[in-house]
C-alpha cells in the first residue's frame, strides 16, 4: 500500500544518516572483501549486540553513545577470542567464526531478556533495544544522525590518511613489509574502523543486517573495475544510492522496514553487477562465446 509522501524533514533526517552509513560502510568494505575477511564482519555484526545490552544495564540509559561504547568494546573481545582460538586450536576459520556469532548473540539476546524480567531495569525506558537486532532506520533521531556523520567523517579521514599503506597491504603484504610498513598495525586499524561501522550502524539496519552494508556494495563494486581507487569510490556510490532508494521506498510504501529494504535494493544492485557488469557472469559467457568462434 502506498503512503502519501511528502520530503519533509523527518524523512531528510533518516535519508542522511542512512546515506552517510551506506558511504562508509561501502568503502570500509571493500577492505573486507579484499582481504577475504567477508564473514568477519557479520561475525563481529552479531557480536557486538551483547555489548550493546550491558553498557543500557550498567549505565541504565539508551543514550547512543554509551551503547556504541558497549559495541565497541564487545567487538574487540569478538575478535580477541577469534584469534585466540584460532590461534590455539585446530578448528576451521568459518567454524571458529560461527562459534564466536552464535555464543556472543545468544549472550545479547540472554541480557536482553534479564532487561525485560528484572524489576531492577523496570524504572529505566528499555523500549528500542530490541532493534538492535534488526534495525529500526525510521526512528533514527537528529543525534543519532549526528553520531553517525561524526564516525563516517573520522573514519574517512583515516582511511584516505593511511590509504597508500591500506593499498599497498592489501595487495602485496610481502612487499608492504620489506619497505616497512608495519601490516598487523594496519590490518589492526582497518578493524577497527569496520568496529565503527558495524556499532554506528547497528540502529539503523541491526546486528543481522549490518554485515550486508559492508559487503555488498564492495561486491557489487568489484564486478565494474579492476582499480581499487575507482572500486572504491563505486562501493561507496552504491550505498549511498542504496540507502537513500531503501528510505525512499520504505516511506512510501506502508509496512516496510527501512533497514531492510535498504539491503533488498543493495542486494538488487550486487546481482545487476554481477550478472551485467564487465567481469559479470553475461560478459564472462559472451567472452567464451567469442572465443570460440575464433578458435
Amino acid at each position: 500500500m502506498v503512503s502519501n509522501f511528502t520530503f519533509d524533514y523527518f524523512f531528510w533526517v533518516v535519508a542522511l544518516g542512512s546515506m552517510a552509513l551506506g558511504l562508509v560502510s561501502g568503502i570500509v568494505g571493500t577492505t573486507f572483501v579484499l582481504e577475504k575477511q567477508s564473514q568477519l564482519g557479520d561475525a563481529i555484526g552479531h557480536a557486538v549486540y551483547p555489548g550493546v545490552i550491558l553498557a543500557f544495564m550498567i549505565f541504565q540509559t539508551r543514550q547512543t553513545s554509551v551503547l556504541l561504547l558497549g559495541a565497541i568494546v564487545f567487538g574487540l573481545i569478538a575478535f580477541w577470542l577469534i584469534g585466540f582460538i584460532r590461534k590455539y586450536s585446530q578448528f576451521p576459520y568459518e567454524s571458529i567464526l560461527a562459534l564466536v556469532l552464535s555464543s556472543l548473540f545468544s549472550l545479547g539476546l540472554l541480557l536482553y531478556n534479564i532487561v525485560q524480567t528484572n524489576p531492577r531495569y523496570q524504572t529505566v525506558n528499555f523500549a528500542g533495544l530490541n532493534t538492535y537486532i534488526m534495525g529500526q532506520a525510521a526512528f533514527l533521531m537528529r543525534s543519532d544522525v549526528e553520531l553517525i556523520l561524526m564516525v563516517t567523517v573520522l573514519v574517512l579521514s583515516v582511511f584516505w590518511l593511511f590509504y597508500p599503506k591500506i593499498k599497498i597491504t592489501l595487495f602485496d603484504r610481502v612487499f608492504a613489509e620489506t619497505i616497512g610498513i608495519n601490516t598487523s598495525w594496519i590490518s589492526h586499524l582497518l578493524l577497527l574502523m569496520g568496529l565503527l561501522v558495524i556499532s554506528v550502524g547497528l540502529q539503523a539496519v541491526g546486528a543481522k543486517l549490518i554485515s550486508s552494508m559492508l559487503i555488498a556494495p564492495a561486491i557489487a563494486a568489484q564486478q565494474w573495475t579492476n582499480a581499487y581507487p575507482r572500486m572504491i569510490w563505486l562501493s561507496g556510490l552504491f550505498g549511498t544510492i542504496a540507502a537513500f532508494l531503501g528510505t525512499l521506498l520504505s516511506t512510501v510504501i506502508t509496512n516496510i522496514a527501512t533497514g531492510p529494504m535498504i539491503v533488498v535494493v543493495l542486494t538488487i544492485i550486487a546481482l545487476f553487477s554481477l550478472i551485467v557488469g564487465p567481469k559479470g557472469i553475461l560478459m564472462e559467457h559472451l567472452y567464451k562465446k567469442s572465443q570460440e568462434v575464433v578458435s
